[in-house]
């Protein structure tokens, strides 16, 4: 029986066969979900039925559980899918999930966990929720969209004021894979990512290519920090289908059945089933982090509706006298009587100059109108405000930028692994519509010029990268949340040659102090 620890940040700097060994043993390797002060779970998936044992460490005496395997149906290939992409059938199995919820611990208390399957061991560890008088990092970014497609695939990154369709310097796989290193090296104690996980929601490989960047061959940070998702676009999106159309209502609905197979989120006492987990609040240490759906904004089709072509699928309404719309109500009220901060996440971008910034309609960009629009979510700014919220975070147009409305810090970070866009509207946008974004404070495309010497780039332009955000007590005992634009900056050789990478902050870094 051999051990297979996580104490390496990096799995691919393991050997090729203990590689295999975690291959043959677990299809996603031990992750953390749903953390609290007294509580953790933690889930991996098989591709057998054989029960696991997590044996927990930290107490007084080892705690062993033994896990019940289900087969997650929910996560099958598709019969198209195989024909396309298995010469080998046999690979294409449907999962098994193992579970585990751990409760009875304490606070703020780091833990040792191993998982025992299949003959081999997994190692890692946990940190509970901290007490609210305890210092809190946590990471956030945006629209990942991971496809196994993305290895060797560049997407635009256009030249300010000059080409609009240059590549960037590596491949997809590259960049996420790069910038989720940097932020295991930063401890973080949660992740929260904003949206568009995967690239279709209900293409199993797709999902498959996210959890070996998170808990899998290429990183496990997921294994030792907990993650935070929000539903995006593309998490409805219907797969290989036999070439569907997008947003047909069955397979979106199986795509957030994929989504929910994968994560267990907080109750959000909602009335309807199929509605919990879509939309919840997470209590961590001093903060409030709470996660909502915008997915599908009611009446459809309306000023109202962030997707357009998203019909007859029943995602829960953000709009006013909406059940989420109260459910959030009382979150912020009840967050803003307890928390030294409040935090929201969605994926919908509310203010952009990217190409969901225009109204919603269905004339398209060049007449100013999307039929993915986040303008809709605007609705939400005056709840935001009344509550002091204190910043929030989306993605949906894969570009860093910052606004600011009302007080309140809007951040686009929608840079984790996927696009890099340039601005589809004001200054150097690609088109002459008489639209603007008054409340922009920094979008990375121009405040970060570029600087090259040749081949090299040294300095400035737009990357992969995300949000770290330090919750901490300053010297005056004052409570106060510095919020930092990390971007993982392409070290070049004089050739232009990638010798490696480095962390470094954009020039607008945000300090808070609580009232």
């Amino acid at each position: 029986m051999k051990k297979l620890c996580t104490s390496l940040l990096v799995l691919s700097a393991l050997s090729l066969d203990v590689q295999a060994d975690i291959n043959d043993a677990f299809r996603v390797l031990p992750y953390l979900q749903n953390p609290s002060q007294d509580g953790m779970t933690i889930m991996w998936f098989t591709d057998n039925d054989a029960p696991g044992k997590l044996k927990l460490l930290g107490s007084s005496a080892a705690v062993v559980h033994q896990s019940q395997p289900l087969k997650a149906e929910q996560l099958a290939y598709y019969k198209t899918e195989v024909e396309k992409y298995f010469d080998d059938k046999a690979l294409a199995k449907t999962p098994f999930v193992h579970q585990v919820r751990v409760e009875g611990l304490k606070e703020g208390t780091e833990y040792q966990y191993s998982v025992t399957q299949n003959g081999e061991v997994f190692e890692g560890t946990f940190k509970t929720v901290p007490s609210a008088d305890s210092s809190v990092r946590f990471v956030v970014y945006s629209d990942s969209e991971t496809e196994p497609e993305s290895t060797g695939r560049t997407r635009r990154w256009s030249e300010p004021y000059g080409d609009f369709n240059r590549q960037y310097l590596v491949d997809q796989t590259i960049g996420y894979q790069e910038n989720i290193r940097v932020m295991a090296e930063r401890n973080p104690d949660f992740i929260a990512i904003a949206g568009d996980l995967v690239e279709s929601g209900n293409e199993q490989r797709d999902w498959d290519e996210f959890w070996r960047h998170n808990a899998g061959e290429l990183n496990a940070i997921a294994s030792s920090t907990p993650i935070l998702p929000a539903i995006g676009n593309h998490e409805n999106y219907p797969g290989p289908d036999g070439g569907r159309k997008e947003y047909v209502p069955d397979l979106s609905a199986e795509a957030i059945d994929r989504y929910m197979a994968y994560f267990d989120l907080p109750d959000n006492g909602a009335k309807r089933a199929e509605h919990q987990g879509r939309y919840y609040r997470v209590d961590y240490g001093p903060i409030t982090f709470i996660t909502i759906d915008t997915s599908d904004g009611k009446p459809n089709k309306t000023d109202k509706d962030t997707n357009w072509r998203l019909e007859g699928l029943e995602a829960p309404d953000f709009n006013p006298g909406s059940e989420q719309y109260q459910w959030l109500e009382a979150q912020l009220a009840d967050a803003k009587e307890k928390s030294q901060f409040t935090f929201v996440q969605f994926h919908h971008v509310p203010y952009s100059v990217g190409p969901h910034g225009f109204p919603t309609g269905e004339n398209g960009f060049e007449n100013g109108e999307d039929n993915q629009s986040g303008v809709p979510v605007r609705v939400l700014t005056p709840l935001f405000a009344k509550y002091g919220v204190d910043a929030v975070f989306a993605g949906h147009d894969e570009m860093y930028e910052h606004s600011l409305v009302d007080g309140i810090h809007f951040y686009d970070v929608g840079i984790g692994g996927d696009g890099l866009r340039g601005p589809y509207f004001g200054k150097d946008g690609k088109y002459s519509v008489d639209l603007d974004n008054p409340h922009q404070v920094y979008l990375a495309h121009l405040d970060a010029p570029e600087v090259w010497e040749g081949k090299q780039l040294v300095q400035g332009g737009k990357h992969y990268g995300h949000l770290e955000v330090n919750v901490t007590q300053n010297e005056s005992g004052a409570w106060q949340t510095v919020i930092s634009p990390v971007y993982v900056f392409p070290l070049m050789s004089k050739d232009g040659e990638i010798t490696g990478w480095e962390r470094r902050v954009y020039d607008d870094e945000v300090t808070l102090v609580a009232k």
